[in-house]
């Protein structure tokens, strides 16, 4: 193919697409393969709907179940090949290719520069109000499992406080992210004795379900109900070490404050430790899991347990 240049023809560098540079530039970053085939609307449009996904899942909600997020997932990956297949593609029909002036290697370096800051600015929490956690600690056994891998629900309080039973995910004066039930509420009278907690005077309920051994200490696995009728397991020792914070009287929850206790209950740096969790600490709460040392600890409501 010849221009014309000043009267003088100029022969233009035809250039064929490469599939293998398109594959992998698209692999990399989403659409950055179809600007290389010469197409910045169709990547432009991509990108964005990449986005754009999660944010609706978030919008609508879908993504506080275990199946949302499954969904969301598939509708990332199923974009995503979408998006090489067609970058393949349209590379392998384009023989006689005439690059643009964007096709340079400093001027896609400066694209896929551009879409790592968008990533970066692109809060996927708060965009689809989810966080997941993943349990390093016994401090919730028997409900949590070392390496748990869960989902907490950033918006379960936007217009309701947390309640008795709810498993918060929550700051510690530290700034790390901690998990622990919450017994109780602003203005309640908390006693706890033997490790069950009494609450405006109702004394929690238990159950006694069996006897175990939990990091190799004899442990009664009870069943406690809470004021408001949540029932959940926890461990207790048989034999309290020194250190057990066991037994309190006389507490007063703060307002705008909570009270935290984990369900390994002589095992857990909780509120006799932290102190009363103030509202602004509380981020969320953990709704349910998506991974775990066995396919026994996948979807799992956490919502009632």
């Amino acid at each position: 193919m010849e221009q014309q240049t000043d009267g003088q023809p100029e022969i233009a560098l035809n250039k064929p697409r490469n599939r293998f540079v398109a594959f992998l530039l698209s692999l990399v970053f989403p659409g950055l393969g179809q600007v290389y085939n010469g197409q910045p609307w169709k990547a432009g449009l991509f990108f964005s709907i990449v986005l754009l996904v999660a944010f609706v899942f978030g919008l609508t909600r879908w993504i506080t179940s275990f199946y949302g997020l499954v969904s969301l997932l598939l509708a990332e990956l199923a974009l995503r090949i979408y998006v090489l297949i067609d970058a393949v593609k349209n590379a392998a029909r384009q023989k006689e290719y005439i690059p643009k002036p964007y096709n340079t290697w400093y001027y896609h370096l400066l694209i896929a520069a551009g879409m790592v800051a968008i990533l970066l600015v692109y809060d996927i929490s708060a965009v689809t109000g989810i966080k997941t956690v993943i349990i390093p600690t016994t401090s919730n056994y028997p409900t949590f499992h070392l390496g748990d891998r869960l989902v907490a629900d950033l918006r379960a309080y936007k217009n309701n406080g947390p309640q008795y039973g709810d498993l918060v995910i929550f700051t510690k004066q530290d700034g790390k992210m901690y998990t622990y039930r919450v017994v109780g509420l602003p203005a309640d009278h908390l006693t706890l004795a033997g490790n069950i907690i009494t609450v405006n005077n109702q004394p929690g309920k238990q159950t006694l379900l069996q006897e175990t051994i939990n990091d190799g200490m004899p442990v009664s696995e009870v069943e406690e109900e809470l004021p408001n009728g949540h029932k959940h397991r926890l461990y207790k020792r048989l034999q309290p070490g020194t250190n057990s914070r066991a037994d309190f009287d006389g507490i007063v929850v703060p307002a705008g404050c909570y009270y935290l206790l984990g369900d390994n209950r002589d095992n857990a740096a909780d509120s006799r430790y932290e102190g009363f969790i103030s509202r602004n600490r509380i981020k969320g709460r953990i709704i349910y899991s998506y991974w775990g040392s066995s396919t026994k600890r996948i979807n799992i409501n956490f919502r009632d347990k």
